[in-house]
C-alpha cells in the first residue's frame, strides 16, 4: 500500500481559516466580562470575611446574651459558629488567586511547589485560629460556674485563695492572652499568606460597584484591626506596630514588586487589590488607635472603665 502524505496547506497552521472578527471580538467580551467577574467575587469575599470576623468578635463584647443554663452563657453559643463561617470565606479568597488556580512554580520549596507552600502555610494559620478559638470558647464558658460561685461564697474564696487563682487562669491567662492572641495570630497568617499568592496578580480595571465594595472591605478590616487593638490586653502597643509592620511591608511590595504599574499601582484603585485592601486597614486602624491613645492612653475598653 502506497502512503500518501498530506499537502503542507492542511498541516500549516496558515492556512488555518481564522476565526471572524466577530468570534474574536466575542472572545474578548467574554474574557473581560470574567475579569470583572472574578474581581467582583474578590471583593465581596474579603468583605465578608472581615464583616464576619467582625461580627463576630464585636458582638459578644457589645451585647448580653444571658445565660442558656447556669453554667452555659449564651455568647459561647453566638461564637461556636465563628470558624464555620470566617474559615470558608477565608478559604474562598485563596481560590480567586491565580497561583492556586494555576500551581505556580513547580518547585517552589524543595519539591513543593508555590501552591503546596501556599495552602501548607495557610492551614497552620487556619490551624493556630481554630485552636485559639476553642480555647477562648472552653474558657470563657468554663470560668463563669466558678466566678458565680465565688460571688455567692466570698467567705470561702477569703478562706481558699485557690478559687480566685482559678478564676484568674481561666480568664486571664488563657482566655485574655493565649486564646485571644492565637486567634489573632492565625487570622493574621491567612492574611499573610492571601499577601503572598496575590503578590505579582494585577487587577481590574475595576467598576463603580466593586470598587466600592471593595473599599468598604477595607474599612471593616481596618476597624477589626482596631477593635483588636482596643479590646486585648497590651492590644494598643501591638496593634500600632502591627499596622505600621504590615503597612510598611504591603507599600514595599508595591514599590518593589511593580508589575509594570507605575509607583506599583499604588495610587490606583485596586489595580493591586490584595495588597492594597490590607494596606488601606493598616492606615485606618492606625488612625483609630492613634485617636483611642490620645483619649485614653495605652488603656484597653476594660482598663477605660468602657467594659
Amino acid at each position: 500500500m502506497v502512503d500518501y502524505e498530506a499537502h503542507p496547506m492542511y498541516n500549516d497552521a496558515r492556512y488555518v481559516h481564522p476565526e471572524s472578527e466577530d468570534e474574536l471580538e466575542l472572545d474578548t467580551k467574554i474574557q473581560i466580562r470574567d475579569v470583572y467577574t472574578e474581581d467582583k467575587r474578590l471583593s465581596w469575599l474579603m468583605l465578608g470575611a472581615a464583616f464576619f470576623i467582625l461580627l463576630w468578635t464585636a458582638v459578644p463584647v457589645v451585647a448580653d446574651f444571658g445565660y442558656i443554663t447556669p453554667w452555659f452563657p449564651g455568647d459561647t453559643l453566638w461564637r461556636l459558629f465563628d470558624p464555620i463561617i470566617t474559615l470558608p470565606l477565608n478559604l474562598l479568597i485563596m481560590t480567586r488567586a491565580e497561583v492556586i488556580n494555576t500551581g505556580g512554580r513547580p518547585r517552589y520549596w524543595g519539591t513543593l511547589s508555590e501552591r503546596s507552600v501556599a495552602w501548607l502555610l495557610w492551614s497552620i494559620g487556619a490551624g493556630i485560629y481554630v485552636q485559639g478559638h476553642g480555647i477562648h470558647l472552653a474558657a470563657a464558658m468554663f470560668k463563669h460556674p466558678i466566678q458565680n460561685f465565688n460571688i455567692e461564697h466570698p467567705e470561702l474564696v477569703v478562706q481558699y485563695a485557690v478559687l480566685e487563682e482559678m478564676y484568674s487562669n481561666m480568664r486571664d491567662l488563657w482566655e485574655h492572652y493565649i486564646a485571644h492572641y492565637m486567634y489573632a495570630a492565625g487570622a493574621m497568617a491567612m492574611s499573610w499568606v492571601q499577601l503572598f499568592v496575590f503578590r505579582n496578580q494585577v487587577h481590574g480595571p475595576l467598576p463603580t460597584t466593586t470598587k466600592v465594595i471593595w473599599c468598604l472591605g477595607s474599612l471593616v478590616y481596618g476597624l477589626l484591626i482596631a477593635g483588636v487593638a482596643i479590646e486585648f490586653p497590651h492590644g494598643l502597643i501591638v496593634g500600632l506596630i502591627y499596622s505600621v509592620v504590615i503597612g510598611l511591608a504591603t507599600l514595599t511590595m508595591l514599590l518593589l514588586n511593580k508589575q509594570n504599574l507605575t509607583q506599583g499601582g499604588l495610587f490606583t484603585m485596586g489595580k493591586r487589590m490584595v495588597i492594597q485592601f490590607y494596606l488601606g486597614s493598616c492606615i485606618v486602624g492606625f488612625i483609630i488607635i492613634i485617636i483611642w491613645i490620645g483619649k485614653y492612653g495605652l488603656l484597653n475598653r476594660k482598663a477605660a472603665g468602657l467594659a
